[in-house]
């Protein structure tokens, strides 16, 4: 998410955990003679991050409905190993660059 940490210190968007329930536990159920009729049934849920930003009318500057994005540690991971790939693809250009220069003023 682009400008997160600006929008953070602004005390414009706000980082929370939310737990998202895919498949709800069930207890055990017996009938009256002790039988079994329901099985007991584990809670399945994962942990998703959300985050709220404030948005604003660009033309009243009044206040809007935030704007909630939720996100997968997993996506944020990717998201970072991403980042990494770009800047290291990034560096590797920036000296080639300076490569060509350092040739070039090498030749006066």
């Amino acid at each position: 998410m682009r400008n997160y940490k600006e929008s953070k210190k602004a005390k414009n968007s706000v980082l929370s955990k939310l737990k998202v329930v895919t498949t709800p536990a069930v207890e055990e159920v017996k009938d009256s003679k002790g039988k079994v009729i329901q099985a007991k049934v584990a809670e399945v849920s994962h942990d998703v991050i959300k985050i709220s930003t404030k948005a604003y009318s660009a033309e009243t500057g009044k206040a809007k409905d935030d704007i909630i994005v939720e996100y997968q540690l997993d996506q944020v991971e990717q998201q970072i190993k991403e980042a990494n790939n770009r800047v290291a693809e990034a560096t590797v250009e920036k000296e080639d660059w300076e490569a060509i220069k350092a040739d070039y003023e090498a030749l006066k």
